[in-house]
Formats: structure tokens, C-alpha cells, sequence
């Protein structure tokens, strides 16, 4: 932050024509806070306009397009007048008490004209004044117009940004940072063209300095390659000569041992023939015995189902038996107690008869007699005869309703025992039917159990048939694949010869791969040509690498190399995958075909292939019958035994898949299992069907039967409440009915009682009783419980003869003779099946038994046929073993003589060979001093090394290998070669070109570096602006927006900061402005209401100007969108910056007091200002006036 100013202030303003404002008008003087206020369209907008323009301020910004429409003009045609002039002076007064003058003139010409104190200046050094004053015009620090609030709180952080370069002055270098950094692209894009230019033309030279070097290795290598080749062939032909001889006497001992392996092949087949004969009639007995005992095992497995059906059939009658026996010992303990409850009957009413006839005679003693006098009596038997007479016609309907009573009553009871009679037997009936639902249900439940085993079954004995359909289908197409691929096994192991030195180095690779990890095969095992015919060509086309062993890496192959000497086996060739570069393909197993074949043609004849060699851009060509034409215009090759046996491994790894597959299909034979047991397995099975088909026909029977004894209870039921149904409603109107002539009889009881109780009234009070009923009740009590009592007895009586003649019509004896009858024929029955049940189990017994002596001579017969198959095996091993040796010698024969054609041939392919290449050979001139074994030239050998010449048979490959890899390597370096015979010279001028080149390249590093350095000061500069000032206004926007938001409900006030988007490079990013109003959470400046946005637009507005703080601030209406008590804080917070000694503060952190010139229509702001300077409207000479008045004198202490 700059130095702080010392405060000054505006003093007053001076004004000529200036807008609204006509003449000359002086306004002021200005306190430290004075509010400009006036009616709307007064003119106190052109005052602030008046301050700005006087200060520089641009005239866009003051509401007007050119300077002209700033002076007074009453009307339109005052405007056109000539030679109007207007100028604004404001004096400034300095802390020292000094006053200072700064007048802006519009002159006639329409041009502004600056005076200090009355001296005319240029702008350069009226602006140059101002700042020193810390009045930044460009920056505005001491302007807020009409609006500028709302904009600034809709700044975004890119405005925000612009603003603060404007505050900060970061933004005078923008220009000059753009441009050097435009400079710096530039300079940097033209060192990266030179750079780029440099280094094509350094490649550029170092390729012909590679093809220089390599024309000259390329003709050295030529005279190295046509030697070695002339010591190879030479070689070649030396021990083609030695091997055609040995193999010529090889050849006459192995013919002569084949002749002595035939005669042993042919007594071999006589033995073998004898012992099959003798073996066909032990399976003959076999075949017999096994057909009888599958005939008694059918039979056997018949009878099984009729087994079962007996043990269920024993099984149900035992049951119903069981069930008969329980049921008769339950009737004869009910015939027993049906005896003894008669009895007991009998003996009931012989004892109530006996009682009814005592009670009688006790009755008879005891009635008439009566304790009273004669007198007394006499007229106690002529007053009851009065009421008799009085009260007969009562007694009589008593005595009818008595007795219809008395019958109800009787009827009510029998109907009563009727209806616990059906009660008692409706329960019974339910017993019996829930004993039956229950039997039923268990019935049910086991048939369907047996009707889900049977699906069960069913499904896998259909599953079984259709396995062993399978089975033998599957029996048969395996014997049939199994055939045929021993058919292709023979054919390709007739076309091929495996060498002895071939299978060890099979057997080696196996191992190999066996032992070591990164071991992946040979090249033969790896891939193949797509089709047969390519065999031969792709064999001459790979050469040494075709039995190479792909490894890994260079490590893998060394310890494999290791392991081969520690086991003495043939040396291998190894490619590691690691140090194979190839640079069109990058897979891994074919980057190993690609370095073995390289860019090797495939042609079908010789003519073809030497015009794709020999013509325009040279290529390595094979023709489909070995013939290989190298790039250096060699050829090579032609058809020769040797080679075509080689071609002949491609098939070795498909003999390996056959087998394989001959393996898998034998063990899915093996798999099958035995039809046999599949058939024995069936045959169980339908058994098990066949019973449970039983078990559920007899459940059906039992459920049927069952079912109808239900039909039988339920009808039995529905009669039983029918019957209930019918008594219910004639109980029930008899009881109403008994009820109804209860109350009759009441009713006349109670007059009968009435009317006695009236005549013996007198009679009653002279024998001292309260009535003639209470004498009676006394005297007469024994007579009506003798009389109960025999009812009682009556009742009874009658209950027991009725159920003693119920008793007897019940048939008891005929149910236990049905059930003694039922039991008799199941057990004769049961007898029966038993019986049946024995004569099956013996014969399955004697059944089971001849199977047993069936398979016991079949066991024999098979002991006696396995020790003959054995017989035949071993003649049969023997007979391979000697048609093996035959097989063996006939090939070995056959491969003797094809290699002596082979070695012939090789012989004439070297000198075919030599004559192309224009290789001469030395050749004895005299043919007839040596043996040779083959016709044609005879070669002089004394030429060849003699460390060549005495070298074994076993270390040949190895010296083959070491001509083939001489050989291959100078061909492979010759191939590599490209001479181009003008590289000498081209070499030459692209040094001279690259030494330009650099010089040039130098000088533009040279300038961009100039540049950057450059670019990189500004850079820091505008950095190091911009910083202090967002430092300085993110340090106090804090601490003004707690001071304009704290109130005494809120002491703390909001909380507002400022985050910069880009730290490194912050004046090209946004600045995020960030206000939390009191109570309020966070939310983004658009959300928050108009009154909050203001309040946060000042709080960074005096922000700003505490950075570059000018002497005074002038507002214009910021308070338009407060509330009164946001407007009270925001003028209380001018106030404390401005009045009462705040002006000499010179806090850095709080920043400086300051002037204020507040524009307000609110009396609650403008009541806190020191003067106002009232603005009105002068309708007379239609221009702006101005009135002051002092506050300070009416200020409240």
C-alpha cells in the first residue's frame, strides 16, 4: 500500500454555466460530512458532475456526449449559440491550512482547459497534482455515482478482477504484459522451428554417415561371405562322400536282418491264430451261461412286483383282521354291559314299585286325622264344604289343568330323552366320521406319496432308457472316432521318419519346458503353415531357426544351454523373446515367426520369384519347392531329402493333438460304464413301478369303501337332525304351553285361596291360626310331600320300563356274529396269500440259486478265456514287437536309401550351387585315382583344413552350426546393408549446413531468452500490484462489513472475505466475493436481497478506497435501496470516518479518515451529516441554486 496522504478537503466549488447551474454560483463551504439534498430533478446529480469534471473525469461519464452539452443552455436555440463558455473550480484546502485551485474550463471551441491557482497546465501534470493529493482520476477512488452500487454487487469475479487492477494500478502493464507475452510465443515457436530444423539436418547427417559406412562394409563382407561359403560346400561334399559309403555298408546288414524278422512275424501269427480258435469256444460257453442267467434274472425280476403285491396283500388283510378283533372284544364288552345294564333295570323298578307301594300305605295311615275338637271339627268340615261348594267349579278347572299339566310334563321329559338319545347318537356318528376322514386322509396322503415316488420313477426309468440309448449311441460313434483317428495316426506316421537324434531332441524340449518356467517350445510347435502345400517352402524360408526353442529371455536360455551339457544332449538353438526386435509387429509369440521368416516371400514357381528378387526393389523370395533368392542375389536350395523330412515336423504337433484326442475319447469310453448294470439298474426300477402301481390300486379300493360308509353316516346324520329339527319346535311349544297353564293354575290357586281365607276368616281366628292355608300348610304338609314324592317315584318308574324295553330291542348279537364271520374268512384268506407268498419265495430262492451256479461257470469260463486272452496278448506283443523291428528296418532301410539319394542329391544341389554363385571348387583332374562311390566330378580335398577333415561324426552338426552361423550372420549383415555410393559427397555438405544451422539456432535462443526475461519482470510487477492490493481490501472488507452489519442484537455482525480463483496468476482469473449477512448461512451474492447486496457493495467499496485513499468521497443516493436501519449504520459508519478527529487518523489496517460528500434523500442519513447544502430548483430564471446550513451548532452533546 502507497504512503499515506495527509488529509485535505474541498473547501468549496466555484461554478460558471456548468450544467443546470446558470452564472456564477460558489457552493459551500463543505464539512468533513456534508449531504447534498433536494427535491428529484433539483440538479444535485450535476453537482457531483460538477466535482467529477473539475477532477478529470471523462464527459461519457458525466452524462453527456461531448463537452459542449455540459454548458447551460435554457433551450435548443441557445445551444447553437457561438462562443458559450462554462467552467468548474473547486478549492481544495490543504492539512497546512493552505488552499489550492484546480479549474477545468469548457472554452467556445468546445476543448477543456486546465488551471492550477490560475496557471494554464497540460492534463499530464493537472492529473500528476491530483495524485499527489491521492485523487486517482483514472481509478475513481473518489466517486460512487448514482447506480455504481447495484454494479458492483453484480459484478462477477472477472469484473471483480478488472476492478481491483483498476484500484491496484496492476492494469497500466496489461498492455505490456500481453505484448511480450505475445513476443515470447513467438520467439519460443521460432527456437522450437530452428531446434526442429537442427536436428533434421543432425539426422540427417548421421544417416549418411551410416550409409557411407555401410557401402564399405558391405563389399568387405561380400569377399568375407564367398570364402566361407567355398570352405562350407567343400566340407559339405567331403562328408557327403564319407557318409554315402558308410550307409551303403550299413545297408546290406540291415536287409539281411529284416529277412530273419519276417519268419519270426509269420510263426507268430500261426500261434496266435490257434489260441483265438480255442478262446472263441470258451466265449461260446459264456455267451450261453449269461443269456440263461439273464433269462432266470428276468424271471427273477418279474415275480418281485407279485412278491410285493402278496406282502401288501397280507399287509392289508392283517390289518383289517386287527381292526375286525378290536371292533367284535368292543361289541361283546357292549353286549356285556347291554346284560348287566337290564339287569340293573329290573332291579330300579322292583325298588320303585316297592317304594311307591310304602309311600302308599303310609298315605293311607296318615290322612283325616286332624287335632281339633268335635265341635271345632264339625264346623271345620261344614265350613270347607261351604268353600267346597263355593269354589268347586274353581277346583275343577284346577284339577283338568292339573292334569293336562301333568301329561305335558310327562310328553316334555320323553321328548327330552328323545332328543339326548339323537344327541348322544350325533356324536357318536361324528366320532366314527372324523375316525373315517382321519383314515382317509392318512390314505390319501400315502397314495399321493406313492404317486409322487411313481412320477419319480418313472421319469428315471425314462431317464435311464434314454441314458443307455445314449450309451450305446455313444458307445458306438466313440469305437467309430477312435478308429478312424487311429487310421490318421497310421497314415501320418507312414509319411514321416523320426531319427533318433529327433526324438531325444523332442524328448530334450519337454523336459525343458518341464524344468524351466519361461520355456515355451519350438518353433514348429508354436505355429504352422495355414495350408499343406506351404510346408516346404516356410520349412527353407525359416532355415536354422526352424527347430530353434523360444524362450523368455537371454538368462532362460543360457540355463537351458547349461542343462543340455550336464545331460550330454544335442545342442538347440534358443530365441529369447526379449532381445527379438521386430518393428511392424509387437506381439509376443509372433514377433518370434517374424524374426525367424522375416520379410520372406511365398512364390509358386522359380520365374515368379526371380522377378520379385532380381527386379526393382529387391526382396528374400521362396518358391514352394525350397528355392531361396536373397536379397544379395544369391540362390539357394531346390528339392532334397533332408529338407523335405524337415518340412514333414510341421505335422508333428497335430500327430500330438490326435493322440490327445485318441486319449479323451477312450476315457470317455471308459466313462460309459457297463450296459449291463444299466440293464440290471432298468429292470429294478420297472419292479419298484409295478409295486407301487399296487399299493395305489389298493388305496383307491379302500378310499372308495371308506367314502361310502361317509355317504352312509351322512345321511344317518341328516336323518338324526331332521329328527332333531321336527322335536326342537314341539319341545319348545309344549314348554311354552306348560309355562302358560303354570300361570292359569297360579291365577286360580290364588282365588280358590281368597275365597277359603273369606270363609274361614272367624274359623281361622278362633283356632288361632292366621288362615286356613297356614293350618293346612301345617297340618297337611306330610299329605303334599308324600304326594311329590310319589310323583317323583311315578316319574321315575316310568323312565326306567321305557328304557328297559329300549334295552331289549336292541340287537347286540348280530353284529358280533357278522364280525366273528368277517375275521374267520380274512384269516382263511391270509392262509392263502401266505401260502402263495411261501411257494414265490421258493422259487425265486432256487431261482436265485441256479444264477448263482450260472455265474460261478461263467467265472470258470472266464478265468479260462482271460488266461488265453493273456496268451494271445503276449504273442500279440511279441508279433508287434516284431513287426515293429520289421517296421523299424524297413524304414531304416528305406531311410538309408533315401538318404543316400538325399546325400547324392545334396551333392549335386552344392555343385548347382557353387556354379551360381561362381564358386570354383578344386577338382582332381584324374578321376581314377581315387574310390569314389558316386558318379560326377571328384573334388580335391587336400584343399580343406585337416582340423575339418578328422573331425568325428558327433561333432558335425556342431561345425555345420558353426559354417551356418558365419554364414548367416555375414548373409544377415550383407542384407542389412543398403550402400549408397553418393553418401561420400552428401556427407560433406550437410556438415557445412548443420554448422549454419547451429549459429542460427544459438541467436533465437538468445532472443527468447530476452524475451522471457522481460516477460517475466512485467509479469512479477503486475503480480506484485495486484497482491498488495487484494491483500490490503481482503484484509479490511472483513472488519467494515461487521462495523455496517453489527447491530445490539447482532454485536458480531456479518462476515464477508475474498477468494481469488488463480493464486499464481490471479489478475487473469476472478476474484469471489463472499457476504453472510447476520443470522444468514452462506449463499452467492445474486441470492441475497437488494438491501444486503448494498450493504456488502460499500463495505467493499470503502475497502477499496482505504487501499488509495483519497482526501474525500463523494456518494451518490448509495442509501436508495436501504432500510431505515441499515441507513442509520451505513451513516453512522461515515460519520465515525469522517467527524470528531477521524480524519487524523492514520491507521494503516483501519485506513485514513476522509472527507465525505454524501447525495441522500433520507432524513435518517442526511440527519448525521455536519452541513447540508440544499439544492433547488429556481422556476424564475429556470436553473439550479444552492442554499448551506450548519448542523454542528443544533448537534446533541
Amino acid at each position: 500500500m502507497p504512503s499515506l496522504i495527509s488529509p485535505g478537503k474541498i473547501l468549496r466549488l466555484e461554478l460558471e454555466n456548468f450544467k443546470s447551474y446558470k452564472g456564477q454560483q460558489t457552493i459551500g463551504p463543505f464539512s468533513d460530512f456534508t449531504a447534498i439534498i433536494g427535491p428529484n430533478g433539483a440538479g444535485k446529480s450535476n453537482l457531483m458532475d460538477a466535482i467529477s469534471f473539475v477532477l478529470g473525469v471523462r464527459t461519457g461519464q458525466l452524462r453527456g456526449a461531448q463537452l459542449k452539452d455540459l454548458i447551460y443552455a435554457y433551450d435548443d436555440s441557445e445551444k447553437e449559440q457561438r462562443g458559450r463558455r462554462a467552467y468548474v473550480r473547486l478549492v481544495y484546502g490543504l492539512a497546512s491550512g493552505a488552499e489550492l485551485s484546480f479549474t477545468r474550463t469548457i472554452t467556445s471551441a468546445g476543448a477543456s482547459e486546465y488551471r492550477i491557482d490560475g496557471r494554464v497546465v497540460n492534463w499530464d501534470e493537472y492529473n500528476g497534482k491530483l495524485r499527489s493529493l491521492g485523487i486517482l482520476v483514472k481509478a475513481r477512488n473518489f466517486l460512487v455515482f448514482q447506480g455504481d452500487v447495484e454494479s458492483i454487487a453484480s459484478k462477477n469475479p472477472k469484473e471483480l478482477t478488472a476492478l481491483l487492477e483498476q484500484i491496484s494500478g496492476s492494469e497500466e502493464l496489461k498492455r505490456e504484459y500481453e505484448d511480450l507475452e505475445e513476443k515470447k510465443a513467438m520467439a519460443e515457436e521460432k527456437s522450437a522451428l530452428v531446434y526442429q530444423k537442427k536436428r533434421t539436418i543432425v539426422m540427417e547427417r548421421k544417416q549418411k554417415k551410416e550409409q557411407k559406412e555401410e557401402a564399405e562394409k558391405h563389399l568387405r563382407l561380400q569377399n568375407d561371405l564367398k570364402s566361407l561359403k567355398k570352405d562350407y560346400f567343400l566340407w559339405q561334399l567331403f562328408n557327403i562322400e564319407k557318409d554315402i559309403s558308410k550307409m551303403n555298408e550299413d545297408l546290406e546288414g540291415e536287409k539281411s536282418s529284416r529277412e530273419d524278422v519276417m519268419l519270426e512275424i509269420q510263426q507268430f501269427a500261426d500261434e496266435i491264430n490257434e489260441k483265438n480258435k480255442e478262446q472263441a469256444k470258451y466265449l461260446k460257453e459264456i455267451a450261453q451261461r449269461e443269456r440263461k442267467i439273464a433269462d432266470r434274472t428276468t424271471r427273477l425280476d418279474k415275480s418281485q412286483p407279485e412278491l410285493l403285491k402278496l406282502n401288501e396283500e397280507m399287509s392289508r388283510i392283517k390289518s383289517k383282521i386287527k381292526s375286525c378283533r378290536k371292533e367284535l372284544d368292543k361289541k361283546k364288552a357292549e353286549r356285556k354291559r347291554h346284560g348287566n345294564d337290564i339287569e340293573e333295570l329290573h332291579k330300579g323298578i322292583k325298588d320303585l314299585t316297592a317304594k311307591l307301594e310304602d309311600l302308599n300305605e303310609k298315605s293311607r295311615d296318615s290322612s283325616g286325622k286332624l287335632p281339633l275338637l268335635d265341635s271345632q271339627l264339625t264346623e271345620y268340615f261344614q265350613i270347607k264344604e261351604d268353600a267346597g261348594m263355593k269354589t268347586a267349579k274353581l277346583r275343577d278347572e284346577k284339577e283338568v289343568l292339573d292334569r293336562q299339566q301333568h301329561a305335558d310334563i310327562e310328553a316334555q321329559r320323553n321328548l327330552e330323552e328323545n332328543l339326548q338319545q339323537l344327541s348322544n347318537r350325533e356324536q357318536e356318528l361324528n366320532e366314527q366320521e372324523a375316525q373315517m376322514r382321519a383314515r382317509l386322509k392318512k390314505i390319501l396322503d400315502t397314495s399321493n406319496e406313492h404317486k409322487e415316488e411313481l412320477s419319480q420313477l418313472k421319469k428315471e426309468l425314462r431317464a435311464m432308457q434314454d441314458k443307455h440309448r445314449d450309451a450305446r449311441n455313444s458307445y458306438e460313434s466313440l469305437k467309430k472316432k477312435i478308429a478312424e483317428l487311429e487310421n490318421q495316426l497310421r497314415e501320418l506316421k507312414a509319411e514321416r521318419y523320426e531319427t533318433e537324434r529327433d526324438a531325444k531332441l523332442s524328448q530334450a524340449v519337454e523336459t525343458l519346458k518341464r524344468l524351466f518356467q519361461g520355456v515355451h517350445g519350438r518353433m514348429t510347435d508354436l505355429c504352422r503353415p495355414t495350408q499343406k502345400k506351404y510346408n516346404f517352402a516356410v520349412t527353407v524360408a525359416m532355415g536354422r531357426f526352424m527347430d530353434a526353442v523360444v524362450v523368455d529371455d537371454e538368462s532362460t536360455g543360457k540355463e537351458c544351454i547349461k542343462y543340455l551339457k550336464e545331460q550330454r544332449l544335442p545342442p538347440q538353438t534358443f530365441i529369447p523373446l526379449q532381445s527379438v526386435r521386430v518393428k511392424p509387429i509387437i506381439e509376443r509369440l509372433r514377433t518370434l515367426v517374424l524374426y525367424a521368416v522375416g520379410n520372406t516371400l511365398v512364390c509358386d514357381d522359380l520365374a515368379e520369384a526371380k522377378v520379385l528378387s532380381w527386379s526393382g526393389e529387391r526382396f528374400k523370395v521362396v518358391t514352394v519347392d525350397g528355392i531361396l533368392l536373397t536379397k544379395s542375389g544369391t540362390m539357394t536350395g531346390g528339392t532334397s531329402g533332408g529338407m523335405e523330412a524337415r518340412s514333414n515336423k510341421w505335422d508333428d504337433k497335430k500327430i500330438e493333438g490326435l493322440k490327445k484326442k485318441k486319449e479323451q475319447l477312450e476315457s470317455e469310453l471308459e466313462e460309459l460304464g457297463s450296459i449291463r448294470e444299466m440293464q440290471l439298474k432298468e429292470s429294478e426300477t420297472s419292479g419298484r413301478i409295478s409295486g407301487l402301481e399296487k399299493k395305489i390300486q389298493y388305496g383307491e379300493i379302500e378310499k372308495r369303501s371308506i367314502e361310502d360308509k361317509l355317504s352312509l353316516l351322512k345321511k344317518e346324520k341328516r336323518n338324526i337332525k331332521d329328527e332333531i329339527g321336527r322335536i326342537s319346535p314341539e319341545l319348545r311349544k309344549l314348554k311354552e304351553a306348560i309355562d302358560k297353564r303354570s300361570k292359569e293354575i297360579r291365577e286360580l290357586e290364588k282365588s280358590i285361596n281368597e275365597i277359603v281365607d273369606q270363609i274361614f276368616e272367624d274359623f281361622s281366628r278362633s283356632v288361632g291360626v292366621a288362615n286356613i292355608r297356614e293350618y293346612e300348610e301345617n297340618q297337611l304338609k306330610a299329605a303334599q310331600n308324600i304326594a311329590e314324592e310319589r310323583l317323583s317315584l311315578s316319574s321315575q318308574l316310568a323312565k326306567l320300563k321305557y328304557q328297559l324295553e329300549y334295552e331289549r330291542k336292541r340287537d347286540v348279537e348280530s353284529r358280533i356274529t357278522k364280525l366273528e364271520t368277517s375275521i374267520s374268512s380274512l384269516e382263511n384268506e391270509l392262509k392263502q396269500v401266505q401260502k402263495k407268498e411261501t411257494d414265490f419265495k421258493s422259487a425265486t430262492e432256487k431261482a436265485s440259486d441256479e444264477i448263482d451256479q450260472l455265474k460261478k461257470e461263467v467265472a470258470e469260463w472266464k478265468s479260462k478265456s482271460e488266461e488265453c486272452e493273456k496268451e494271445i496278448q503276449e504273442l500279440r506283443k511279441q508279433n508287434s514287437a516284431a513287426t515293429t523291428r520289421l517296421s523299424k528296418l524297413n524304414r531304416q532301410i528305406n531311410s538309408k536309401e533315401a538318404q543316400i539319394e538325399q546325400l547324392i542329391s545334396e551333392k549335386r544341389e552344392i555343385v548347382e550351387k557353387c556354379e551360381l554363385e561362381h564358386i570354383e571348387l578344386p577338382i582332381i583332374s584324374d578321376p581314377m585315382e581315387t574310390e569314389s562311390p558316386t558318379m560326377g566330378p571328384v573334388f580335391d580335398f587336400s584343399q580343406l583344413n585337416r582340423s575339418h577333415q578328422g573331425r568325428r561324426t558327433s561333432d558335425r552338426d556342431k561345425l555345420e552350426a558353426e559354417f551356418k552361423q558365419k554364414i548367416d550372420t555375414l548373409v544377415s549383415e550383407i542384407e542389412r546393408t543398403a550402400p549408397n555410393l553418393k553418401a561420400l559427397d552428401q556427407y560433406a555438405a550437410l556438415q557445412q549446413k548443420e554448422r549454419d544451422v547451429t549459429e542460427e539456432f544459438e541467436a533465437a535462443r538468445k532472443e527468447e531468452k530476452k524475451v522471457a526475461d522481460a516477460y517475466n519482470s512485467v509479469k512479477q510487477r503486475r503480480y506484485e500490484l495486484f497482491v498488495e492490493a487484494f491483500s490490503h481490501i481482503s484484509g479490511n472488507i472483513d472488519k467494515i462489513y461487521k462495523q455496517l452489519t453489527k447491530s445490539n442484537t447482532h454485536p458480531l455482525g456479518g462476515t464477508a472475505y475474498l477468494n481469488l480463483e488463480n493464486e499464481d496468476d490471479p489478475f487473469l482469473h476472478g476474484i469471489k466475493y463472499t457476504a453472510m449477512p447476520p443470522t444468514k448461512r452462506f449463499r452467492d451474492m445474486e441470492q441475497l436481497s437488494g438491501g444486503e447486496k448494498t450493504v456488502a457493495a460499500l463495505a467493499l467499496l470503502f475497502s477499496i478506497h482505504s487501499y488509495r485513499p483519497s482526501p474525500f468521497f463523494i456518494l451518490d443516493e448509495v442509501d436508495a435501496a436501504l432500510d431505515n436501519l441499515n441507513v442509520a449504520k451505513v451513516a453512522g459508519f461515515i460519520r465515525s470516518k469522517s467527524c470528531e478527529g477521524a480524519r487524523s487518523n492514520q491507521d494503516g489496517d483501519e485506513g485514513t479518515g476522509f472527507q465525505s460528500i454524501v447525495i441522500s434523500l433520507k432524513d435518517s442519513f442526511y440527519d448525521k451529516a455536519e452541513a447540508l447544502v440544499g439544492v433547488y430548483r429556481d422556476s424564475e430564471r429556470s436553473c439550479s441554486k444552492t442554499l448551506t446550513f450548519d448542523l454542528t451548532k443544533y448537534r446533541e452533546s
